[in-house]
C-alpha cells in the first residue's frame, strides 16, 4: 500500500501543466510573433521555456512549478507584459494585452510623488507642470485641480492606549527628534501614534474641467490608453481611508483628468489641457500626506499621454518608467 502512495505522491509532483498565452493588442487584435517566456519557478531556480506567438497570437507551454509561474510577453512594436506569481499546481489560460507603440511625446512626468496639503479643512490648488501648490503655499501658478482633507482622532494605538506606556513613548520620541535636530511637538506625536480615518476630496476650479476613472492594465508598461477621453468628466473625486484597518488602495485603476479649460460665449470647449493619474492617490488622513503617479501634458487640446520616459519635462526627475 505505501508503494502506491509514493507512486501517487511522486505522480503529483512531477505533473506537467499547460500555461496557455493568449496576446492582443490595446484594439482586440491578436499579435503574431510575440516572443513569451514562461517561468516555473522552482526552489533555487526556474525553469524558462520560450516561444513565439502563432497567427491566433496563442503560445503554449508546459512545465512543472513548485513556487509558481510568471510570465513575460513582448513584440516589436508593442509595449511589453509581465504577470507574476500565477498559482502553482495547476493550468492556466492567460490573456495579456500589448498595447501599440503610437506615438510617445515629451511629458511633466512624476512616479510616486509626495506631497502634503497644507492643512486640513480647507480647498489648496495644485499646480501639475510645477509639481506644487500655487501660490502663496508654494510655486505653482496656476490651479488645475484643488485638495481638500477632513479627518478625525479615533483612540490612540494598541502600543500606546495605557498612559504610562503613551508617556514612555512620548519620552522616547522627543529623544529621537532632539537627536536629530526635529521639533517635537503633542500633535506630531498624536499624527504619529493615533488612530484616524478621514476622507480626501479632490475637485476642480473651472466648468468642464473634470476626472473619468478607467480600469487599466495593471500588469503592462501601457496602463491606459493613449489618448484622454472626449468626454464624461465628473467634477469630483473622493477617497476615503484610515491608518488602523489597513485600507487597500486599488493598483487597476487610473483616472484621465481635463484642467485650464477655456469656454467660448456659447459654453464650448475652445482649449483644455489633460493628465492621468496612476491608481488611486494615497492618503494619510493623519497629517494630510499625499501619494500619487501623474502625468501632464502642456500642449492644450492635445488628449495624447502616451509618455517617452527619456523626455520627461522635468528634466530633474528621470523616474517614471511606466506610461
Amino acid at each position: 500500500m505505501k508503494y502506491v502512495l509514493l507512486a501517487l505522491v511522486l505522480c503529483v509532483y512531477v505533473a506537467a501543466y499547460e500555461v496557455k498565452i493568449q496576446a492582443f493588442d490595446d484594439r482586440g487584435d491578436a499579435v503574431v510573433g510575440a516572443k513569451i517566456s514562461v517561468f516555473f519557478v522552482k526552489q533555487g531556480k526556474s525553469d524558462e521555456i520560450t516561444g513565439i506567438t502563432g497567427l491566433d497570437g496563442t503560445y503554449i507551454a508546459n512545465g512543472r512549478s513548485t513556487l509558481g509561474v510568471d510570465i513575460i510577453a513582448g513584440c516589436s512594436g508593442h509595449y511589453s507584459s509581465r504577470v507574476d506569481n500565477l498559482k502553482n499546481g495547476m493550468s492556466h489560460d492567460v490573456k495579456l494585452i500589448l498595447p501599440r507603440i503610437l506615438n510617445p511625446i515629451p511629458l511633466f512626468a512624476k512616479d510616486g510623488f509626495w506631497t502634503r496639503i497644507p492643512s486640513a479643512g480647507t480647498w489648496y490648488g495644485f499646480d501639475f507642470d510645477a509639481a506644487d501648490w500655487v501660490v502663496p503655499h508654494g510655486k505653482g501658478k496656476t490651479a488645475d485641480v484643488l485638495f481638500r482633507y477632513t479627518s478625525n482622532f479615533r483612540g490612540w494605538n494598541d502600543d500606546v492606549v495605557d498612559p504610562l506606556q503613551r508617556e514612555k513613548m512620548m519620552a522616547e520620541t522627543k529623544a529621537r527628534d532632539a537627536r536629530v535636530k526635529e521639533e517635537w511637538s503633542f500633535e506630531k506625536f498624536k499624527g504619529e501614534n493615533g488612530k484616524w480615518e478621514g476622507v480626501l476630496q479632490v475637485a476642480f476650479p473651472g466648468k468642464e474641467e473634470g476626472a473619468v476613472e478607467q480600469k487599466f492594465i495593471e500588469y503592462s508598461q501601457m496602463k491606459m490608453t493613449h489618448l484622454a477621453p472626449v468626454g464624461g468628466y465628473l467634477s469630483a473625486l473622493e477617497f476615503s481611508t484610515n491608518t488602523y484597518s489597513y485600507p487597500k488602495f486599488r493598483h487597476d485603476v487610473g483616472f484621465f483628468l481635463r484642467t485650464r479649460v477655456q469656454l467660448d460665449k456659447a459654453a464650448n470647449i475652445i482649449s483644455a489641457n489633460y493628465c492621468k493619474i496612476h491608481e488611486d492617490i494615497v492618503f494619510n488622513p493623519s497629517n494630510g500626506e499625499m501619494h500619487f503617479t501623474y502625468y501632464y501634458n502642456p500642449v492644450p487640446n492635445d488628449r495624447n499621454l502616451e509618455f517617452n520616459p527619456k523626455d520627461n519635462l522635468f528634466r530633474e526627475d528621470k523616474r517614471g518608467s511606466a506610461r
